[in-house]
């Protein structure tokens, strides 16, 4: 049968699983991103590749997933063998097809295969082609035992690959981060799933440290800029100006001081200049919620931003998993 076209099929979004840590207790629940895709290598009939795709979100969300990702390292896929094709003995004549299929659950970085799960056969029929294996895909199970036994080795697989990988998921980050790629380095951080609890912990720290260099940096930048500004104009314009670029100072910013001391400086001048009040309030803190906590809080948002931005997947077209 003809292979699926040479695209990959994707599903719109990542899907966010739950999933219970050897070391940590049973109902401790994280969140392992699972991709649903369709290979371009796959036996899969292009007219049922859609049908297809939908039966593997359906798994992912059937075993308690939810949400998406920034990163579609883990995917779900599945493959199609077709057993027999005939016409059968009837009035009117018609197509009949059957199929053997199988899952397979794996890393789509390094092409590790980390789990299968055959689902016996499937068959259709119809007036023509298209319409008998669409019969036969729509009989694929979405809900037997064998399959929450598949996810849960893949999850498996997943946290060990987190609690052994970390330190160079670390590095990465660091080294986005030295490209001045912050965003993205905090979000691949936050991929980590929290129920692998010495690797979220690590990766919460080091998130932590990029963050703060991150607002430390751009607010050096806008205080300088609006320095600048300010300098080169001391007019209501010129402090109008030069606060645009102080409003966006993170209040956790290392330069947070500087801003507050320049902004008096030009309300002072502008007084003085022009008698009126220049009435600019900084960013401030929230009293009643901790630094660590408006931090972590600050550090989220970056993830969460990043998980809704399109994503360069990684290159799926020979994994060899069939």
């Amino acid at each position: 049968m003809k292979k699926i076209f040479a695209a990959i099929i994707i599903a719109a979004a990542c899907i966010s699983a739950g999933a219970q840590n050897n070391q940590g207790k049973m109902d401790d629940a994280g969140r392992i991103a699972l991709t649903p895709v369709i290979l371009p290598e796959s036996s899969i009939p292009p007219a049922a590749a859609n049908v297809v795709l939908n039966k593997l979100t359906q798994i992912v969300t059937k075993n308690g997933l939810a949400g998406s990702c920034f990163d579609p390292r883990f995917i779900i896929t599945a493959n199609m063998v077709e057993l027999d094709h005939y016409v059968t003995a009837t009035a009117p004549p018609m197509q009949a097809y059957s199929f053997s299929p199988t899952l397979y659950l794996g890393d789509a970085a390094t092409g590790t295969l980390y789990a299968t799960c055959p689902l016996g056969t499937i068959k259709g029929a119809g007036s023509n082609d298209t319409q008998a294996i669409m019969q036969a895909v729509k009989a694929l199970r979405t809900n037997a035992p064998e399959i929450q036994a598949f996810i849960e080795t893949g999850k498996t697989r997943i946290i060990e690959w987190y609690n052994t990988q970390i330190d160079f998921l670390i590095s990465e980050a660091n080294s986005l981060a030295g490209q001045d790629k912050y965003d993205e380095a905090i979000a691949l951080l936050y991929t980590v799933p929290t129920v692998c609890k010495e690797a979220f912990d690590k990766a919460m720290r080091a998130a932590e440290q990029i963050f703060q260099q991150m607002i430390d940096i751009q607010g050096a930048q806008l205080l300088n800029t609006a320095t600048h500004v300010w300098n080169a104009n001391q007019s209501w314009a010129g402090a109008n100006e030069a606060a645009g670029y102080l409003s966006q100072i993170h209040p956790l910013s290392s330069a947070m001081p500087g801003a507050m001391s320049l902004s008096e400086t030009i309300a002072k001048r502008v007084k003085e200049l022009d008698n009126r009040e220049w009435n600019f309030a900084m960013k401030q803190f929230d009293a009643s919620v901790s630094l660590e906590s408006q931090r972590i809080s600050a550090m989220a948002e970056v993830g969460k931003a990043m998980a809704k931005r399109p994503v360069n997947y990684y290159n799926m077209n020979s994994f060899g998993w069939w």
